[in-house]
């Protein structure tokens, strides 16, 4: 996958983030970065028209086990089979054709990362969602990186695991809330030095620049404060405006940098 480190590092750039810096994470895991932001939510509930086909991959029996009792307690999730190892999943998944794959970060053998590029290789049009006990930020950045379209922790509930499943599927990248600071820490060091700039927000695009760093889409957002989501969309294109920013991620690693939100915002 090394081949691709510099076109990830120039989507990066195009994200509004600097190279890395000393201490930083690798360019790789920077775009993985990048990437998650500009799609970040939290998981709203969201349906489906027809059954999803969800393949399990996890070295431990059990967890497979789980998986299946939460997918079935779902009408619109199907169960397509189960692999306890990354090549069995590539070898499994051209046979059963699933719409998504649940993948383990930590496997012996090919681990989560691995198998989620070869996956997406192999199978582009496949949705990838790694489902770990692991609540490392660079785990997450890995796996997002790698090519998952979303992360979700084992001690999360059955709900938050289905609609996980769900919020993949329209290309949205879901991730645990408690996490979300410390990628939006690792982002704030990529964004260009700002500190000098004077940027005046009102209290309504605060409050809304607020509620995008949690991760909140346009009309949950809406839904939050009471107006209408047009509205909503107007005021985020003044904030990036104000903030010369062209993206979420941007605007969101800038108002960092400017003391506009905190992480004990989020």
């Amino acid at each position: 996958m090394a081949a691709a480190i510099p076109e990830a590092s120039s989507k990066a750039r195009a994200l509004g983030f600097h190279p890395p810096m000393r201490g930083m994470l690798a360019p790789s895991i920077q775009a993985g970065c990048g990437r998650l932001l500009s799609s970040l939510t939290v998981m709203p509930k969201s349906t489906v028209d027809a059954p999803v086909r969800v393949l399990v991959v996890d070295d431990r029996r059990l967890a497979r086990i789980a998986a299946k009792a939460i997918l079935d307690e779902s009408a619109d999730l199907e169960w397509a089979g189960e692999a306890s190892s990354g090549s069995e999943a590539l070898s499994l998944v051209q046979r059963v054709t699933p719409d998504v794959v649940l993948l383990d970060v930590e496997m012996p053998g090919l681990d989560g990362a691995a198998t989620a590029r070869r996956l997406k290789e192999e199978t582009p049009g496949i949705t990838v969602l790694a489902w770990t006990v692991s609540d490392l930020s660079e785990d997450l950045l890995r796996m997002i990186e790698a090519g998952c379209a979303g992360y979700v922790l084992k001690e999360s509930g059955p709900t938050e695991l289905q609609t996980a499943i769900r919020v993949a599927l329209r290309d949205e990248t879901a991730v645990p809330r408690r996490m979300l600071g410390a990628v939006l820490r690792e982002a704030a060091h990529y964004v260009p030095d700002r500190t000098d700039a004077e940027v005046a927000l009102t209290p309504t695009e605060h409050e809304i620049l607020r509620l995008m760093a949690r991760g909140l889409p346009a009309k949950q957002i809406a839904n939050a404060m009471g107006t209408a989501s047009s509205s909503v969309q107007t005021h985020v294109r003044n904030i990036y405006r104000k903030l010369d920013a062209n993206n979420r991620a941007a605007a969101i690693g800038f108002a960092l940098k400017l003391g506009l939100i905190r992480l004990s915002d989020l």
